[in-house]
Formats: structure tokens, sequence, C-alpha cells
């Protein structure tokens, strides 16, 4: 599948979902700049448990991963642009254990085992601006990442999947940068759909240029979409269904990989997700 035929149905879908009935969306989503109401939480299987600490400030994070990858995200309102919901988003993420613990031989072993992992803090700001266009509820988002190193980190230390990758990346280029639009609208009755797309660019100093432009190299972009169709079993409880397709440059060359994709049994599973909210 080619990268023109991708963005040529994801605009067809975007069209699709701007044609069709609208309707009251609660605040499910972490992406979105809509903040939980004090004392009000959310979690999914693979969504961050989310919770509002008090007025203007929400706290997210993976409680699963928690105590192999700390990680923490704080969302707080901003002054508003025009018509829109705008909100600023802080993460922080501390990978180094959960890649020392992928630093082995055998099953699970994906980094070099004579490699030790030093230190490192994933620091991601965002802006989030929402709005409602014709019954769908639409946000955009852009912002920069950092990794912070605290000792040397070999080259070898990345992990050469989709997903992975370019989040990992970060920590030997310094820094990148992160872009995305979602969409999400009811069908009909129960059901609605989601559908998101992001990019992210990992740019790269030439040191040899003497005008210190910045250049791409191999392995510098990934774009992620990922579809759902939602069926909201009630207003504290939904299914999702759908998939994740990624489009990247990575060391060894370009890839498209739709997700989840079990290598073993060289097949496409639908990723299935369960969410709720109080």
């Amino acid at each position: 599948m080619g990268l023109s035929t991708i963005i040529r149905s994801l605009v067809t879908i975007v069209l699709i979902l701007f044609s069709i009935a609208s309707g009251k969306q609660r605040n499910w989503d972490s992406h979105s700049a809509h903040i939980l109401p004090p004392k009000s939480w959310s979690v999914g299987v693979f969504q961050p448990l989310r919770y509002g600490l008090k007025e203007g400030l929400e706290l997210s994070s993976h409680p699963g991963w928690f105590f192999v990858f700390p990680n923490a995200s704080f969302k707080v309102p901003v002054s508003g642009f025009k018509s829109f919901h705008t909100a600023a988003k802080v993460s922080f993420a501390y990978p180094t254990p959960l890649l020392n613990m992928f630093s082995r031989e055998g099953i699970g072993g994906v980094i070099d085992p004579n490699l030790t992992i030093p230190p490192m803090l994933g620091v991601s700001g965002s802006l989030l601006m929402s709005k409602e266009v014709l019954g769908v509820n639409a946000t955009a988002k852009a912002g920069l990442d950092f990794g912070l190193v605290f000792g040397e980190l070999d080259t070898r230390s990345n992990i050469d999947l989709p997903i992975v990758y370019h989040r990992l990346e970060v920590f030997h280029n310094g820094w990148g940068w992160h872009t995305g639009l979602d969409l999400d609208r009811a069908l009909i009755k129960k059901f609605r759909i989601f559908m998101d797309l992001d990019l992210r660019f990992i740019p790269n100093l030439d040191n040899s240029s003497k005008t210190d432009n910045y250049a791409m190299r191999s392995g510098d972009y990934s774009i992620e979409h990922k579809m759902l169709l939602i069926w909201e079993r009630s207003s504290n409880f939904r299914v999702m269904v759908g998939y994740k397709l990624v489009s990247g440059e990575y060391p060894y060359g370009k890839q498209t990989r739709l997700l989840p994709y079990i290598p073993l049994l060289e097949r496409w599973f639908p990723l299935v997700e369960l969410q709720w909210l109080r």
C-alpha cells in the first residue's frame, strides 16, 4: 500500500465524517483539549488513567507500565483562541528500567545484552485546540519532544520497530517535534467513529553545513493513523474496535505496517479497547 493511496483513503473518510449526522460526546478522549472535572476519572486497557485533580488540572498516567516505565502527564487550560477550547499538556517519561529489561539474551531481548541504558528523561510539550465543526469533534495538536540523557548512550540501543523507534530516537537526537489531528463523530444511536493522523519528525543538525540548517536523515519521520468504531454501552463504558497504521522511515528503509501484528502467525488482528469513565 503506497503512501499516496493511504492519504487519499483518509481524505475520503474525513469527507464522510463531515457528511453524516452528529451527536453529543462526553469527555472520553485524552488527546482533546477538554479537561476532566475534579475527582472524575477515565481509564482504558491501552489508554492512560486520567484523573481531574482540581478545576483546570488533569493528571494522566499509564498505570500498567508505571513501575517499569514511570510516566505522567499534566493538562491545563490556556486562553482560548476564538471559539477553540485550548489546553497545554506536559508529559514526562523515564524509559530506562524498561529498556534495561529488554537488554538481554533470549526471549524479550531486543537490545544488545552488553549494553546498559543510562538514566534518561523524556519531556514533551503539546498545544491542543479542540472545536466542534459541522458536528465533528476535531482536535489539532502540535508540540516538541526532548530526550535528556544523563550518561553515555550507545547508538545501538534503539529498537527498530514501528511506534517504538521514533519515540526512542529522540534520546539519540536530543529533540523532535510532532503534530496531528483527531476527529470524532456520532454515527447511529450508540455508535461513533474516531480517527486520527499523527506525524513525528526527528530533525538532525547537519554539522557539515556552514549555515547550520537542519537536514533529514534515515529514520526521521513516522506517520501514524488510527481508526476506531466505538460502541457506547452506557454513559460510563464503551468498547472500541479498529486498527493502527504506521508508515515511516527506519535505518533499514521505509516500511508500512498495519497493527496489531503477530509476527509468529504473520497475521493482523483487530485492536480491541475497553474504556471506563466516571
